[in-house]
C-alpha cells in the first residue's frame, strides 16, 4: 500500500521540477544609454519600473552619460544595444559614413526649455513674455546672431552642475529638460526663457526630438529583440498618456528626487502630448530636426529618410 504513495510523491516532485525548469527563464540583459535624467525619458523608466521590459523577457540597465555624445558613442562602440537621445548624432554619423538607425520616435516635440538668470534678464530687459525672435540658441540664429561669436555656448554637464553655474553667474542662460528647468525657476533665481515643452513655439511641434537609436547590424541580427524593445516602450507611452499624472507619483518620486510632488505632477501633465503613441519617425519630423541642426551649424546637410529611419521594428 505504501508504493503508490511513494510513487505519487515522486511524481509530484518531478512535475514541479519540470514545471520550474520550463518557466524559470533568465531575463535577457540589455543596456540603453540616455544623455541626462529628464522627464522626457519617462517611457524608459515606466517600462523598467512597471514591468513592460520584464514582460518581454528583458532586464534593462538604463545608463545616464551626463551629456549627449558619450551616449551614442557607447552605441557605436557596441557596449550598449540601444540609445535614446536627440537626432544630431543620427545625422552626423551618416555624414561620417557610420549610419545609425532611428527605429522609434519617442518624443515628438523639442522639449528643451531654457531659463535665464533673473539679474541678467533684468539687465538686458528680457521677461518671460519677450518675443521669441529676441531670444537665444536657435532664436539667436533667427535674430541674426552667430553662436560662439555673438554668444558662447558651453556644456556644463547634468542638472546639479547646471543649476550651480546659473545661480553663481558662470552662465547667463541654461537649457535642459523638465523637471530641472522647472526646479531652477522654483528656486527663485531664474525665469523661464523658452518654454518649448508646453508648446509655446509651434515651430517645434511634430519635431523629431528624442528617438530610439540602434545599430543597423544589431537590428538585422536581432530583429525580435528590437521589436520587443519597441513594443515595451510603446506600452509604456500608452500607460503614461492614459494614467492620471498623480497616479504616477510613486515612480516619479523614485526617479526624480528633490522635486516637489506638485511640480512632478504638473510637469508630467505638460509633457504627456510629446510622447508619440505610434512611435513613427515621420519624414516631416525628421525634416524639421534636420533644418534646425543645419541652421544651428551642427550639420552641413541632411540624409534620405530611408537611409537612417525605418518602421520595420514597430508593431504592425
Amino acid at each position: 500500500m505504501r508504493s503508490p504513495v511513494k510513487l505519487l510523491v515522486l511524481s509530484v516532485g518531478l512535475s514541479l521540477a519540470l514545471a520550474a525548469s520550463g518557466t524559470a527563464q533568465t531575463p535577457k540583459p540589455l543596456r540603453v544609454t540616455i544623455p541626462v535624467i529628464g522627464m522626457n525619458f519617462l517611457p524608459l523608466f515606466v517600462a523598467a519600473d512597471k514591468g513592460m521590459f520584464a514582460k518581454e523577457g528583458f532586464d534593462v540597465e538604463i545608463i545616464s552619460t551626463s551629456g549627449d555624445g558619450p551616449d551614442v558613442d557607447a552605441l557605436i562602440a557596441g557596449s550598449v544595444q540601444f540609445t535614446v537621445s536627440t537626432p544630431n548624432r543620427l545625422l552626423t554619423s551618416y555624414e561620417q559614413g557610420k549610419p545609425l538607425l532611428a527605429i522609434m520616435n519617442m518624443a515628438n516635440r523639442n522639449a528643451i526649455d531654457c531659463v535665464i538668470n533673473k539679474d541678467v534678464a533684468a539687465r538686458v530687459g528680457i521677461t518671460e513674455n519677450t518675443p521669441l525672435d529676441q531670444k537665444l540658441v536657435d532664436y539667436a540664429k533667427r535674430a541674426g546672431l552667430v553662436p560662439q561669436q555673438d554668444l558662447q555656448i558651453l556644456g556644463v554637464g547634468g542638472g546639479p552642475g547646471m543649476i550651480a553655474a546659473l545661480e553663481n553667474g558662470q552662465v547667463d542662460v541654461a537649457c535642459n529638460t523638465s523637471p530641472t528647468t522647472d526646479l531652477m525657476v522654483k528656486r527663485g533665481k531664474a525665469i523661464m526663457f523658452t518654454h518649448n515643452s508646453i508648446g509655446r513655439d509651434p515651430a517645434y511641434d511634430d519635431f523629431l526630438f528624442e528617438l530610439l537609436y540602434v545599430r543597423p547590424d544589431y537590428a538585422k541580427a536581432n530583429p525580435d529583440t528590437v521589436r520587443a524593445f519597441c513594443r515595451a516602450l510603446l506600452a509604456a507611452i500608452a500607460d503614461i498618456r492614459d494614467t492620471p499624472a498623480s497616479d504616477q507619483l510613486p515612480l516619479l518620486r523614485k526617479r526624480f528626487t528633490g522635486v516637489e510632488d506638485d511640480m512632478l505632477v504638473q510637469t508630467l501633465e505638460n509633457l504627456k502630448p510629446i510622447f508619440r503613441r505610434d512611435g513613427r519617425v515621420t519624414p516631416e519630423s525628421l525634416a524639421k530636426a534636420t533644418k534646425f541642426l543645419i541652421d544651428s551649424g551642427a550639420i552641413k546637410s541632411g540624409a534620405p529618410w530611408d537611409a537612417i529611419a525605418s518602421y520595420e521594428y514597430l508593431p504592425k
